[in-house]
C-alpha cells in the first residue's frame, strides 16, 4: 500500500497516577527548529500507552518497563478507579535456555487465566516484528517454559488452544503443535520452503495490501486448525541492491508486479484427532477446501484475503472465507465444512469498480445467530445485519455519509456503535444506533455520542460499556479520555498541556478550512496555512501538499503530526503559504467521489490539483510564479503528474517528489490492479498514468527534486532511477537524492532530519527565493 508516512510521532507515557501529564510551571522556550521537530521530537505529543481490554469493565492489561534492566512487567489497570496490579513481575522471567531475563513484547492469557503465553526477542519481517520466541508462564508456580528450542528457528503467531493444553505456532513456513503436558512437538505441515510453499502466514504482497500476517486459527472448541497455504514458486523475484559494501549485496524477495503471476492460495483444515505424532507427515489429518483459487481458479477466483471460524451453524463450526476475483470487484463469503470439505456461498457482493476488505468487514455477534457486514452498495459505506445462514435482515446504518469504523453491538441493549463522517467528511465522531433483529427496510436513526468538534479516534471495550477517546484537532494535540458508552466522561487519561503551551509560545500559524474547485467544478476540501502577519496586499509563495491516493485524506480536522509541524515551520520562516487539497478519489465522501480515478489513476487527481492551484492564483495574494507542490509515496507520484500533465508546467514552479511511483507497471499486483486492472487489460490507463510518459514536458523554469530510499521494498528505487533516466534522455535538469539502505519511510538516525533540511533548502531556493529568508534551516 502506498502509505502516508509520519502523520503521528507519539511518545510513550506510563500509566502512573492515572497517566496524567505534569503541568509545566514555567515558560517553555523550546525553539521551533527542524532539529527539534524531526530529530529531537520536541514537538511530538505524549501518548496514552493504552493496552488490551479485559473481557469486562474499564480494565486493561499492558506492558510496563521495569525500573532497571530489560525486564518488563505485565500490569492490570482499572481506568476508572486508577487502581493497578502487577500480574507478572518481569524480574521473574528468567529463561534458562538463554541465561537471562526475557522482556515481554506481547502476550496471550489462557481462557482460564492461569497461564500467559509470552512473546519475546522479536525480529522484523517486512513491516512488523512478527518472528521471535515464545514461553509459557504459569502464574501459580511462577515457572517459565520455552515453547520450542530456539536452535530450531524463530517462531511466529503462537496461540493457546481453548483449554491451554497445547500451543500451535509457525516455524520456517510450517505449522507445529506443542503438547504442553508431554512436551512433544509435532510438525503438522512439512512442505514449507523458501521461494515456494508458505503455511500459516503470507507473502510480501498479501501482508502489504490485504494487511494480513497471522494466517491460522484454532477452532472455537479446539479440535481443528484452519490455515492458509500459499505457493509463491511462480512469482517473480525482486532484488534490492546494497552498494555500501565493497561488493554489492542483494536482498531478494518475491514481489509480483502488476499483470504478473500471484501466489496460489487455499485454506486447509487440520483435524487434530487424526494427527499421529509418531508420523513425520500428517496428510491423513489435512483437508483443503476447493475454492478454485489454487492453480485452476484463473482470474475469476484469485484471492482469499480473510478467514476465520463461524459460530455453530447447523450443529458445528464452519470456516468462513472471503474470496475475490483478480480485479477485486466481486467478493464472496464462503463457509467451508471441516468435516466434509463442502464449500457453500453465503453472500456475494459485486461492484462496478472495486471492493476493499478489512478486519471489520465481517463480524459475528456473540449470540451466534447474526453477523454484521460492511458494504458500499448504497454508494456509502454502511453496516448491514444478516443471519448466520446469509439471510439479509436490513441496514444498521444508512445515509449520505460513511461509516469509517464499526465498533460492535451491545447485544443486551441492541445498540450498535460506530465512527462516521455524518457531521462532515473532515471530522470523525462516535455514534450509536438501535439494532432490530427482525427484517427491516430502514435503519434506526443514529445518535451522536461524541460532542467536541474535530477527530475522535475511538477504542471501545469488549463489553461495549466504555470507550477511550483520543480527540484532537488540526492545531491541537490529542487528549485521551475515558467515557461510558453513553458519552459521559469519567476521567482524563492523558493530556498534552505542556506541548500546547510550547506551541502557543512559538506563536505558530494555524490552518483554516475552505473549499477549492476540482477540474469539473466539484468543491474540494482544502486547508490553508497563512503567516500570522499575513498581508492581503502582498504576494506570497504557495506550497501545495498532496497525497491524493484512493481513500486517503490529508484535509482533516485532526492533529497533523510532524508533517503539519514542518508546514507551519515553512510558513513561519519562509513567509510562505501552505495549502492541501483532497482531490477526487480521496476518502470520506462516498463511493462515487472515490471512484472517479478508477482505471485512470493520476489523471483526474492531478487535473484537480492543477485546477485548485489555478484557483488560488486568482487571489491577489498568491505569486503565480512561485507555486510549488510536494508529496510522499502516492503524493510523490501526484507531484510528478501535477507538474507534468495538462496545465501543470505553466502552473507549478517547483516540485518535491519523495518515493514516487513513476510507472504503475513497477508496483504490486493487489494494490495496482484494484484501481487499474492489469496492464494487459488497461494499457492506455497505465501509459497515461505514468509520470515517465511526460518527462519531455518538464519546462526549463520548473525545478524538480526527487528523493528515494535505496532499500525501499514497497515503491522500489527503480521508480526514481527510471524517472531520472527518462529526464536525462529528454535533456531535463533536476535534482536527485538517493538514501542508501533506507526504506520507504527514509528514516533512522539523522536521515529524516537530513531529508527535511534538504527539502527546506530547496523550497528556500526555488519558491521563496525572491524574498529574504529568515535564516538557513536549523
Amino acid at each position: 500500500m502506498l502509505r502516508r508516512l509520519c502523520v503521528f510521532a507519539l511518545g510513550v507515557a506510563l500509566l502512573v497516577g492515572g497517566g496524567h501529564a505534569l503541568h509545566a510551571q514555567s515558560v517553555d522556550t523550546t525553539a521551533f527548529t527542524l532539529k527539534n521537530i524531526h530529530a529531537e521530537q520536541a514537538f511530538s505529543p505524549d501518548a496514552f500507552q493504552g493496552g488490551r481490554w479485559a473481557d469486562e469493565g474499564p480494565v486493561i492489561t499492558y506492558i510496563q518497563p521495569a525500573d532497571t534492566g530489560d525486564a518488563t512487567h505485565l500490569m492490570r489497570y482499572n481506568l476508572k478507579t486508577d487502581d493497578s496490579t502487577r500480574v507478572i513481575d518481569g524480574v521473574n522471567l528468567y529463561a534458562d535456555d538463554v541465561g537471562r531475563v526475557v522482556p515481554i513484547e506481547d502476550y496471550q492469557f489462557s481462557e482460564d487465566g492461569d497461564k500467559v503465553l509470552i512473546y519475546t526477542d522479536s525480529k522484523q519481517v517486512w513491516r512488523a516484528n512478527t518472528k521471535g520466541y515464545y514461553y509459557v508462564y504459569e502464574l501459580a508456580s511462577q515457572t517459565l517454559t520455552p515453547v520450542a528450542d530456539r536452535d530450531d528457528g524463530y517462531q511466529m503467531f503462537a496461540k493457546f488452544n481453548p483449554s491451554a493444553t497445547r500451543v500451535a505456532f509457525i516455524r520456517n513456513r510450517d505449522l507445529y503443535l506443542k503438547n504442553l503436558k508431554t512436551g512433544q512437538e509435532t510438525a503438522l505441515t512439512t512442505d514449507g520452503s523458501e521461494g515456494a510453499i508458505i503455511n500459516g502466514t503470507f507473502d510480501w504482497v498479501y501482508e502489504e495490501e490485504f494487511r494480513v500476517r497471522d494466517g491460522w486459527r484454532w477452532s472455537p472448541e479446539g479440535k481443528h486448525i484452519a490455515f492458509f497455504k500459499l505457493d509463491e514458486s511462480e512469482t517473480r523475484e525482486f532484488a534490492l541492491t546494497d552498494h555500501t559494501t565493497r561488493y554489492p549485496e542483494y536482498k531478494r524477495f518475491r514481489y509480483p508486479k502488476a499483470g504478473e503471476k500471484n501466489s496460489e492460495i487455499k485454506v486447509g483444515v487440520i483435524d487434530l484427532s487424526a494427527v499421529r505424532p509418531s508420523q513425520d507427515r500428517q496428510p491423513q489429518a489435512i483437508r483443503y477446501f476447493d475454492t478454485n483459487t489454487w492453480e485452476e481458479g484463473g482470474t475469476e477466483h484469485e484471492y482469499l484475503p480473510r478467514m476465520g471460524w463461524t459460530p455453530t451453524v447447523s450443529g458445528r463450526h464452519r470456516v468462513w472465507m472471503f474470496r475475490m476475483n483478480r480485479n477485486q470487484n466481486r467478493l464472496d463469503l464462503l463457509y467451508g465444512d471441516p468435516r466434509t470439505g463442502r464449500v457453500q456461498t453465503i453472500l456475494q457482493e459485486q461492484n462496478d469498480t472495486y471492493i476493499e476488505v478489512g478486519d471489520e468487514t465481517l463480524s459475528f455477534l456473540d449470540d451466534g445467530k447474526h453477523f454484521v457486514f460492511l458494504s458500499e452498495r448504497s454508494g456509502y459505506n454502511h453496516a448491514y445485519l444478516y443471519r448466520t445462514d446469509g439471510t439479509k435482515l436490513g441496514p444498521i446504518t444508512g445515509g449520505e455519509w460513511e461509516v469509517t469504523a464499526f465498533h460492535g453491538v451491545d447485544e443486551a441493549s441492541l445498540t450498535a456503535y460506530f465512527t462516521a463522517t455524518r457531521e462532515h467528511s473532515t471530522e470523525r465522531h462516535l455514534y450509536s444506533a438501535g439494532v432490530s433483529l427482525g427484517r427491516h427496510e430502514a435503519p434506526m436513526p443514529p445518535t451522536k455520542v461524541s460532542t467536541a468538534p474535530g477527530w475522535h479516534d475511538i477504542n471501545m471495550s469488549k463489553d461495549r460499556k466504555y470507550y477511550i477517546d483520543a480527540h484532537s484537532r488540526r492545531g491541537m494535540p490529542p487528549t485521551w479520555t475515558l467515557h461510558e458508552a453513553s458519552g459521559s466522561k469519567l476521567t482524563t487519561l492523558k493530556e498534552n498541556e505542556a506541548l500546547e503551551k510550547r506551541l502557543d509560545h512559538n506563536n505558530l500559524p494555524s490552518a483554516s478550512f475552505t473549499t477549492l474547485p476540482a477540474a469539473d467544478g466539484t468543491p474540494l476540501n482544502a486547508y490553508i496555512v497563512k503567516p500570522k502577519d499575513f498581508d492581503p496586499s502582498a504576494q506570497y509563495p504557495v506550497l501545495m501538499y498532496v497525497y491524493g491516493g484512493p481513500g486517503i485524506q490529508t484535509v482533516t480536522d485532526r492533529w497533523g503530526g510532524v508533517r503539519h509541524l514542518w508546514h507551519q515551520y515553512l510558513v513561519k520562516t519562509q513567509d510562505a503559504v501552505v495549502v492541501s487539497v483532497d482531490n477526487r478519489g480521496t476518502g470520506g465522501r462516498g463511493k462515487a467521489f472515490q471512484d472517479v480515478p478508477y482505471q485512470r489513476l493520476g489523471q483526474p487527481e492531478s487535473a484537480d490539483q492543477i485546477a485548485a492551484a489555478q484557483a488560488l492564483t486568482d487571489s491577489s495574494w498568491v505569486d503565480p510564479d512561485r507555486v510549488g507542490i510536494w508529496g510522499w509515496s502516492y503524493g510523490g507520484y501526484m507531484t510528478l503528474m501535477s507538474m507534468l500533465t495538462g496545465d501543470g508546467p505553466s502552473t507549478f514552479t517547483a516540485g518535491l517528489s519523495v518515493a514516487p511511483v513513476t510507472d504503475w507497471r513497477l508496483y504490486d499486483t493487489i494494490y495496482t490492479e484494484r484501481y487499474m486492472s492489469t496492464p494487459q487489460a488497461n494499457e492506455d490507463g497505465y501509459v497515461q498514468g505514468a509520470p515517465q510518459t511526460y518527462t519531455d514536458r518538464l519546462e526549463s523554469h520548473q525545478n524538480l527534486l526527487l528523493a528515494h530510499g535505496g532499500f525501499d521494498d514497497n515503491v522500489h528505487p527503480q521508480n526514481g532511477i527510471q524517472m531520472a533516466r527518462r529526464l536525462q534522455e529528454n535533456g531535463k535538469q533536476f535534482q536527485f537524492m538517493l538514501y542508501p539502505k533506507k526504506r520507504h519511510s527514509i528514516a533512522g538516525g539523522t536521515t529524516r532530519l537530513h531529508l527535511f533540511r534538504m527539502l527546506t533548502s530547496f523550497i528556500q531556493e526555488q519558491i521563496a527565493s525572491s524574498k529574504p529568508t529568515r535564516g538557513a534551516p536549523e
